[in-house]
């Protein structure tokens, strides 16, 4: 592949992204630090996080309460995959936690959005069962990209914005529902996150259960933004995991990294924070070892290619 088609095609921060990359890392939540235990763990999750309160995280790998498809509330199976998270999207008014309380996920996206791009992108949902305090459906689960990243302790704005979210309820505790948009970035937003951003006043309910429940509750997967339209409606968590079952190591490196593949990788290349080509090297094996002459310190993202199928990673040089 010339120097001129892959600078085309991967310039992070300066040109066209690849049509069949997908931004978000760990999209389908699969990759783990931990197997979860218990709730409020997002720091379990491998590169996400929460934007606000107390989001869960919950694998196949894990016992109840965290468990897929054995989940603290009710049996739910994962769209791709055995993994998915979870956030409450309403709880009703005069609560102790405040009529706008809201949970949210985030990450940071491989690459920031380049402003007068046209962005695609994507989320599936389903509410959790009746549980508890679990017991009404909400509208309004959206996605919203920032410029900057939010935390458990700092919430993202309840400010009756996003750049999608889904206008009916979400009434259905079985089947997940894709929840897709587009738009032209504005801005250099470089994290996405995923909850309701509407307040009370402006979100609306229904109660499901004879029960008393105070809360509305959504389960998340398979989580994509590209700039390709084909992809993100073709785009599978699962499929995403097989183009992806790529390890390298040591992460952070030094002077080079090793990585071992499922699937023969025909090219390796190397670019900068800025989109500049490093390196690019011709392997045709399933296994290699990458070395690197001169490497300033930094944030660099390797590229494996296998035919028309590309995988990023990201790493860092100390």
């Amino acid at each position: 592949m010339n120097a001129l088609k892959i600078s085309f095609l991967f310039l992070f921060f300066a040109g066209a992204i690849n049509a069949q990359i997908n931004l978000v890392p760990n999209p389908s939540f699969e990759d783990t630090v931990f197997c979860p235990s218990v709730s409020d763990n997002m720091q379990d999750v491998q590169d996400w996080s929460s934007f606000g309160n107390s989001a869960d995280y919950f694998n196949g790998c894990s016992a109840t309460p965290t468990n897929v498809p054995y989940t603290a509330f009710g049996y739910q199976l994962a769209h791709s995959g055995t993994a998915f998270c979870g956030v409450v999207t309403y709880l009703k008014a005069n609560h102790p936690n405040g009529n706008n309380y809201r949970e949210y996920i985030g990450v940071q996206l491989l690459t920031p959005l380049q402003i007068g791009t046209r962005y695609y992108f994507s989320f599936y949902a389903v509410s959790a069962q009746h549980y508890g305090s679990i017991g009404f459906f909400s509208n309004n689960i959206g996605l919203r990209f920032f410029t900057n990243s939010y935390s458990k302790l700092n919430p993202a704005p309840v400010d009756n914005f996003a750049h999608i979210k889904l206008d009916t309820l979400l009434n259905d505790t079985v089947n997940w529902l894709r929840i897709s948009g587009s738009f032209i970035a504005d801005s250099i937003y470089q994290y996405v996150s995923i909850g309701n951003f509407y307040d009370y006043l402006n979100t609306d309910t229904l109660i499901f259960t004879s029960s008393n429940p105070f809360c509305a509750y959504s389960y998340i997967d398979d989580v994509c933004v590209t700039t390709d339209s084909l992809f993100n409606e073709t785009w599978t968590g699962l499929q995403n995991i097989e183009l992806n079952e790529i390890h390298i190591w040591p992460n952070p490196v030094q002077n080079y990294f090793q990585f071992s593949a499922k699937q023969l990788i025909d090219e390796v290349t190397i670019y900068d924070s800025r989109g500049k080509l490093i390196k690019s090297e011709n392997v045709n094996a399933l296994e290699g070892r990458i070395d690197f002459d001169v490497l300033s310190d930094g944030i660099y993202f390797a590229v494996f290619r296998k035919e028309r199928d590309f995988s990023v990673y990201k790493f860092l040089k100390f």
